[in-house]
């Protein structure tokens, strides 16, 4: 027990190392990037590095699988230098009973990104968005959708609207159960128009089946003046790609938020498979961590004892590499409807794992 506690703590001291070299590596380029992409705006340092703390988490998660290759290939490589995977060898322990230990880390590693990494990226990634719009002097999102629904803001000539709605048809182009309420500049309702349906069509929604109240008017009952029409045309500034927009990235969306967000999503009209695809690739975080530690260890263990350490490690980069490669491609696929998102998600991590292993056994004997 003693020896799998050993190889455990060599794993994690690698993990720290490499986590922290590549997230103070990315901090740096992340503030670079912010002074030279928005220097015109004026952009100070610290402008630039409060912006970068609030972006670099998400980079950082997005290399973790590439973080922990590199873990365990500086630990595995670290061994086999010293032969002490030789010594276990000889002492009766297979090299992939002595990896035990390290895998179930990396897929523990795994868990906490889920539980801790993910909700972090996700409030962090809500609030970059808020950040930069308020450095640069813009709007925040004119559309949001969220369980209650659309909620949308547009400016008039005397104010602004509120536009609220059930359901969404049509890629955002049509709108259910559509309620709209006009203020004026000084946050006055004047105006409240329901409607069964707004379809956004040249620049204006149109309503159909409405009833209007004038909330301007003296009177203390506005449904005595209310009028009903079959049709109102209301101009608009709103699109349907800033509708399709609204929806917050599966990003920023915490872990376990995303079931209710899906269905939420579902019942307002509009696809979440995005949404569906990040959901379960982030189940399959600790299988694919596990399987990262296995291909940074299959390749420097035998061929390093041979003197080929080199070219072991160049094999170990390129299969991690290309795993994680191939990882976003599933994703694409997976998110384009191209291919069934359980496969997408699931199907790359677990062929790796089960591959590495039986390399693994192949090469080692174990």
């Amino acid at each position: 027990m003693i020896l799998y506690w050993y190889f455990t703590h060599k794993f994690m001291s690698s993990f720290i190392r490499v986590f922290l070299i590549i997230g103070l590596l990315i901090f740096f380029v992340d503030t670079m990037e912010n002074i030279r992409s928005l220097s015109s705006s004026n952009i100070t340092l610290v402008k630039a590095i409060a912006l970068a703390s609030t972006r670099s988490p998400s980079f950082i998660r997005e290399a973790m699988p590439i973080i922990v290759m590199l873990a365990g290939l500086i630990f595995c490589v670290g061994l086999a230098r010293t032969n002490e995977f030789v010594i276990s060898r000889a002492a009766g322990v297979s090299s992939l009973k002595a990896l035990g230990f390290p895998i179930l880390t990396a897929f523990l590693i795994g868990l906490v990104s889920i539980l801790f990494l993910n909700p972090l990226v996700a409030t962090f990634s809500t609030y970059y968005d808020s950040l930069k719009n308020n450095y640069l002097g813009r709007p925040d999102k004119t559309v949001t959708v969220n369980e209650n629904g659309f909620w949308m803001r547009q400016k008039t000539e005397v104010g602004y609207i509120v536009i609220t709605a059930d359901k969404a048809t049509q890629n955002g182009n049509s709108l259910r159960d559509v309620t709209m309420i006009e203020f004026d500049q000084n946050n006055k309702a004047i105006n409240r128009i329901e409607a069964s349906t707004a379809t956004l069509s040249n620049d204006e929604w149109v309503l159909i089946r409405t009833k209007k109240w004038d909330l301007s008017a003296s009177e203390d009952n506005p449904e005595a003046s209310s009028v009903k029409k079959s049709i109102i045309r209301v101009p608009t500034t709103i699109t349907s790609e800033q509708i399709l927009e609204g929806y917050p990235k599966p990003e920023t969306v915490v872990i376990w938020d995303l079931p209710k967000f899906i269905k939420a999503m579902d019942d307002a009209g509009f696809s979440s498979r995005r949404h569906r695809v990040h959901f379960q690739m982030e189940l399959a975080r600790p299988i694919l961590f596990a399987a990262m530690l296995i291909i940074g260890a299959v390749f420097t263990l035998k061929n390093a004892r041979l003197g080929n350490l080199g070219i072991s490690v160049l094999m170990a980069l390129l299969c991690g590499f290309s795993l994680h490669f191939f990882q976003n491609l599933a994703k694409t696929l997976g998110e384009a409807g191209e291919i069934p998102i359980f496969f997408a998600a699931w199907a790359p991590p677990l062929a790796a794992l089960l591959t590495a292993l039986a390399l693994f056994l192949h090469l080692e004997d174990g």
